[in-house]
């Protein structure tokens, strides 16, 4: 008797964090780049099929794409994403699948032109409201910063340097015969080195140094407070990293190497930001008309 008048600790199955998660949110996916950039879906119980065909749940003009691409499978707290024997394949974060549970924030790319994004939110507002100022300002397929954000941020630090007579440097860049890698390893082998260069760039930059993709396969980078000698010495320790790293794509070693292009404000030998630009990109195809997978400096 006395025994039973003790108290007793029980102990339960408890549900893991990422299961409560899921059950007190809905899953949706958010367009952040192709034709439907910005477009929020909801994903129901069941499947959702996106593809260019008329007849999906979800048609996408992009022609990259396959008439019956993807389906997203709802059941049971997650969801699938499964590809339907797709031309160019599905890949999520960066890997080819053809099944794979999705987890909050993955991204699933379907061509060169769509990329899709996962998430569980509470309510569409929230998604809504948490990729807008990403999807204005980040490159979806390299997380840099893309070219309209870097463009005003040089305006804004070109102006700051210039009125307290400090360095200011600006990098450009560029992926060497990047037309040659799509053509011969496949449009999803160049994006993925595009995406492997900007990850290594990161890792060699400075977390106050700006870093965008400016177009295609060309990124630039803003240099604070940075000297003509110090850039260089960036420069060089980033086109080596870029030469010395092993781009592997489903097993395929792809040739990377970049083509570099500097310059430097001080002492007020540029008179705005658009010279600057102009130069950096001029130092640029130097050093690309010069054999490519090397440094230039600018003498101004």
């Amino acid at each position: 008797m006395e025994e039973d008048s003790k108290e007793r600790t029980i102990i339960t199955d408890i549900p893991g964090v990422d299961e409560v998660v899921k059950k007190s949110k809905h899953a949706y996916i958010i367009f952040l780049s192709g034709p439907l950039i910005g477009k929020v879906h909801l994903i129901k119980d069941g499947s959702v099929i996106v593809g260019r065909a008329p007849d999906v749940d979800i048609p996408i003009n992009d022609l990259g794409i396959s008439r019956h691409h993807i389906s997203l499978i709802s059941e049971k707290n997650s969801v699938l994403v499964r590809d339907l024997g797709s031309t160019n394949g599905t890949f999520v974060n960066g890997k080819r699948i053809t099944e794979r549970e999705l987890n909050d924030g993955d991204k699933i790319q379907i061509s060169s032109s769509t990329i899709i994004k996962f998430a569980y939110q509470d309510q569409v507002e929230d998604i809504f409201h948490n990729e807008l100022y990403k999807m204005a300002t980040i490159d979806p397929l390299t997380g840099a910063y893309n070219k309209r954000f870097f463009t005003n941020r040089l305006k804004e630090e070109f102006s700051y340097a210039l009125r307290k007579n400090i360095p200011l440097t600006l990098i450009m860049m560029d992926l060497d015969m990047f037309k040659k890698v799509n053509d011969n390893f496949g449009h999803p082998a160049g994006d993925f080195a595009l995406g492997h260069l900007a990850t290594l760039t990161r890792t060699v930059i400075r977390n106050e140094d700006i870093f965008a993709r400016f177009g295609g396969e060309e990124f630039a980078i803003i240099l604070k407070s940075t000297e003509l000698k110090g850039a260089g010495i960036l420069c060089e320790r980033l086109r080596r990293l870029i030469e010395e790293s092993e781009f592997k794509f489903e097993e395929q070693i792809l040739p990377i190497t970049i083509s570099i292009g500097f310059a430097t404000l001080h002492d007020k030998n540029f008179k705005d930001f658009e010279t600057l630009l102009q130069e950096a990109d001029n130092m640029l195809y130097q050093s690309k008309n010069n054999g490519r997978n090397r440094v230039t400096s600018s003498t101004l």
